[in-house]
């Protein structure tokens, strides 16, 4: 794990959504416990998230393929959020989908963000 190589992961994002960018965080699934956050993340629910990804593999786990590189929640009030587990870690994307583009985060930010990430896990 290199914390400096997340802490650029989490710059190039916060520079390529800008304004659209509500909230991050990374956390070890292990124990939920936050790595790296932007300010307006909260602590809790990088918890709840954490669990929920699990619950979610836990149930694909009978009979259906598991989680693949990311997953995506379409949430009332013009919210998205962003899941990318990666083994022992878990990044969590909380956008703005009028001021974020769905098409520009999947299809320009995602595959940037995610070699980055797995960049700094695995080093």
């Amino acid at each position: 794990m290199n914390i400096q190589k997340l802490n650029d992961c989490m710059e190039v994002l916060k520079k390529d959504l800008g304004d659209g960018l509500v909230a991050s965080s990374i956390v070890s699934t292990a124990d939920a416990q936050t790595l790296i956050a932007t300010e307006q993340s909260k602590p809790g629910a990088a918890t709840l998230f954490s669990e929920l990804t699990a619950q979610i593999q836990n149930a694909l786990s009978h009979g259906y393929p598991g989680l693949g590189k990311y997953y995506y929640l379409d949430l009332a009030g013009n919210r998205g959020l962003l899941f990318i587990p990666f083994g022992d870690y878990q990044w969590g994307i909380a956008i703005d989908t009028q001021k974020a583009k769905l098409g520009l985060l999947l299809n320009i930010i995602l595959p940037k963000i995610v070699n980055a990430f797995e960049d700094a896990v695995v080093a």
